[in-house]
């Protein structure tokens, strides 16, 4: 071939091979970066979507549908019973939860979720004449069984299958409702983590440290007792009536010589005037712990406690006194005279302030029962035989005859 810039025959297959080979690179690195972007936004949509359910679902959660609860009946005089009306009670104690509204409106029966009878005065022929497969049930009392009214525990139709949930003071309840009895919180920037009584049921709550000093100085009388309900099933009375042959005990109310102008004023005569609360039950029933122990600790008294109860599940470790530590009246007495006379023994029953403090009248039982009305993963529940629940030890406490 003459001076031709041309390519030989055997160079040609070797051009277009190379040109293939470099097509061929060209089209797979195009293809993997279409594949790259690809899965970019596969990912990037996959990744909205999960930011739009988990919003969603977080929206779903601050919308819950309000749960009715539904008073059947008044407790004693009050229809709201102490708690109140519709959303604002548990808005107000700072619930967990607070979708759920309270009423008294029967005509609301249908929609309500959770209806809570009163045993106490409970009309027997005003009950419910139907119910929802949705709806609960609730026993609630306050009073232990040695004055909870027998005649809706002796009726088949309430005593049998009636009652879905248990709301009482009891630690066993379905929701434990100790709020007017009170109770004794860690202080909220101790690592303490028990709050008494112990086995009490998560909620609101508001931590007020104790700071102030007890005037132990101050303190000029040994013991008062305030009591109006002189004949119990206790016999509570026959205790301190053998308790005053040894040691001074002013006793205030109906059952004693002495009166004070009001509650209010009888309270912080305790805190200014007297070393020890009597706190004596008037029932000795399971977990039936009154506001008589909270009385002594929220006023500056040592309390000295009668119950059927292990008082260590109700308060801190040397914060009271229990009689039944003693043999008797008179060993009482003489280790109360020794506090009396040893400011030093008596001031450590007050060492417990300083890592927890006093509730009263909080609203944790409500709290409680408002979550359980939104938890659908709760599984049923019914009581078959009410009675043998609530008097559960017929020999030391059982029904007024």
């Amino acid at each position: 071939m003459a001076g031709g810039c041309c390519l030989s025959s055997r160079a040609i297959p070797a051009f277009w091979r190379r040109k293939s080979n470099y097509l061929a690179s060209l089209m797979l690195c195009c293809y993997v970066l279409v594949f790259l972007v690809r899965q970019v936004n596969v990912n990037k949509l996959v990744t909205e979507e999960k930011h739009i359910q988990i919003t969603a679902d977080d929206q779903q959660e601050k919308i819950k549908p309000f749960k009715t609860i539904l008073y059947w009946n008044s407790f004693f005089t009050l229809k709201d019973y102490a708690f109140g009306f519709g959303q604002e009670p548990f808005v107000n104690a700072k619930c967990a939860t607070t979708s759920c509204v309270t009423t008294d409106d029967r005509s609301l029966f249908n929609i309500s979720d959770v209806v809570i009878f009163s045993i106490q005065e409970l009309n027997l022929s005003d009950l419910p004449a139907y119910r929802f497969p949705h709806q609960r049930f609730v026993f609630y009392e306050m009073e232990s069984p040695s004055t909870t009214d027998p005649i809706p525990l002796l009726n088949n139709r309430t005593r049998f299958g009636f009652f879905n949930w248990t709301m009482t003071y009891r630690l066993d309840s379905d929701v434990v409702n100790r709020d007017a009895y009170g109770i004794v919180v860690p202080i909220k920037d101790n690592s303490l983590s028990s709050a008494y009584p112990k086995s009490r049921r998560n909620g609101s709550t508001s931590f007020v440290r104790n700071d102030s000093p007890v005037n132990i100085s101050g303190k000029k009388k040994l013991a008062a007792w305030f009591v109006s309900n002189c004949v119990t099933t206790s016999r509570r009375e026959d205790y301190v009536r053998e308790l005053v042959k040894y040691m001074p005990v002013d006793i205030y109310g109906q059952c004693g010589n002495l009166t004070c102008e009001d509650q209010t004023r009888g309270r912080e005569m305790v805190r200014d005037d007297y070393k020890f609360y009597i706190g004596f039950e008037n029932a000795l029933c399971t977990d039936y712990v009154t506001e008589k122990l909270m009385v002594g600790f929220f006023y500056d008294a040592v309390p000295v406690v009668k119950g059927a109860v292990n008082y260590a599940e109700f308060a801190p470790p040397h914060s009271f006194i229990d009689v039944n530590d003693f043999a008797s009246p008179k060993q009482l007495a003489d280790y109360l005279l020794l506090l009396n006379e040893t400011d030093s023994l008596y001031a450590r029953y007050f060492d417990w302030r300083r890592d927890f403090t006093v509730e009263l009248y909080q609203k944790r039982g409500w709290c409680h029962l408002c979550q359980m009305a939104h938890d659908h993963q709760l599984p049923s529940k019914t009581y078959d035989d009410i009675l043998t629940w609530w008097v559960d030890d017929p020999k030391n406490c059982d029904l007024p005859k």
